[in-house]
């Protein structure tokens, strides 16, 4: 598979999730990405245990990084978009969608922590602000919900392809993997 469909369905899951939310439909996006990983490990034979963990790691990191905005009060859901709580469903769905990109579209940033990190600071604050306009979340506090965003996500990307390189050098499972 190519990376250019990789990155295709990243963003189209990325639609249906945040338009989802902002219509009432919160439940669209965590279907489309179940979808989209089936497909993804269908896609990835042999490489399952590391596409796991990819995206339990980004699924657990993102419920805990944005439940922590929600309780602080720099990020809220309205009342249409809410599943789950302190962060929602489709929210945690944004993360895993994510890690399918992690060795695959987005893998050129692999090894290169500086640029990850500056990546994930300004698309992460990009994708919420995107999201606010759209009407799926709303920052409280539009500046300091957006710094800690910027911030959180400055570090989580860079986590998360330190735990992908430790994967990839692990065992005998991930010898040769291709980056579709």
């Amino acid at each position: 598979m190519p990376r250019l469909i990789n990155f295709a369905a990243f963003q189209l899951n990325w639609l249906i999730c945040v338009l989802g939310a902002a219509n009432g439909w919160p439940w669209a996006g965590p279907v489309a990405v179940l979808l989209w990983i089936l497909a993804h490990l269908r896609l990835n034979r042999g490489h399952h245990k590391t596409e796991w963990i990819l995206i339990l790691a980004a699924a657990g990191a993102g419920y805990l990084l944005d439940s922590l905005l929600v309780l602080t009060g720099y990020l809220a859901f309205p009342e249409a978009a809410r599943l789950g709580y302190p962060s929602t469903l489709w929210m945690v769905a944004l993360w895993i969608n994510l890690a399918t990109t992690l060795r695959h579209s987005l893998g050129w940033l692999q090894g290169r922590v500086l640029l990850s990190a500056l990546f994930g600071g300004a698309g992460g604050a990009a994708a919420y602000y995107a999201g606010g306009r759209l009407g799926a979340i709303h920052l409280p506090d539009p500046v300091i919900g957006g710094l800690l965003i910027c911030l959180l996500w400055s570090l989580a990307l860079p986590a998360l392809y330190a735990l992908a390189h430790k994967l990839e050098q692990g065992g005998p499972a991930d010898k040769g993997e291709a980056h579709v």
